[in-house]
């Protein structure tokens, strides 16, 4: 069976959350109460997002070079990319966040040219960013990141999620095989709820287990 990859950014790919960031510096405080509405189920995810990124009314560029100071890949990222490259896994980044901030990080070490973003487009308006997210797949589903994990299993790939927050748990759930990062509230969730995950800190693991998939397939 032939595998795909979908990773969330924030706090996955880089180890803190650049939407976070972004809010705590230039949104009103008051975007955590949003949080705490997505996770005791009074907004979908999506809304949630919306609601957020429209309490941000700085340019891109301003946003970025706050970020340039602070964000750091996850160890073994160039790895996990090298290893679905030469194993010919398709590696998509599934995100809530920013799209020019995953643009911005993934560019600066040419890593676009191998990987795909499914994630809201975003335009700066006169009420903070406006959001347009990815057309799903199949009206059932949670959100767009579980969305394409139901895709990519009807076209009959096994599909490997790796993710930390809130957001991440309806597709690590409906994926074969989940990685969660440690401490995270991913993690917390897939514990509580008995769902099938392996908790990293970095990506090593994650090779491993996608070369040893690799190799069964030959």
């Amino acid at each position: 069976m032939k595998a795909a990859l979908l990773v969330d950014f924030d706090g996955t790919i880089v180890t803190v959350d650049t939407a976070e960031v972004a809010m705590d510096l230039f949104a009103d405080p008051d975007w955590r109460r949003i949080d705490e509405a997505l996770e005791n189920g009074e907004v979908t995810f999506e809304e949630s997002l919306r609601k957020e990124f429209a309490m941000i009314k700085v340019s891109q560029e301003r946003i970025l070079s706050e970020l340039d100071r602070i964000v750091v890949l996850r160890p073994h990222f160039q790895q996990l990319v090298d290893c679905c490259r030469s194993n010919h896994i398709p590696l998509t980044i599934v995100s809530g966040g920013l799209d020019f901030c995953i643009q911005h990080f993934l560019d600066r070490d040419d890593w676009l040219k191998y990987i795909e973003i499914c994630a809201p487009k975003s335009q700066l308006t006169e009420n903070g960013y406006s959001l347009t997210f990815p057309k799903l797949f199949s009206i059932s589903s949670l959100n767009f990141k579980d969305d394409l994990v139901r895709h990519e299993k009807m076209r009959g790939k096994r599909v490997y999620y790796i993710g930390n927050g809130f957001g991440d748990y309806a597709a690590a759930r409906e994926s074969n095989y989940a990685f969660a990062i440690k401490g995270s509230k991913l993690e917390e969730l897939c514990r509580i709820h008995n769902v099938p995950h392996e908790g990293i800190d970095d990506f090593q693991r994650v090779v491993d287990v996608l070369n040893r998939q690799a190799h069964r397939n030959f």
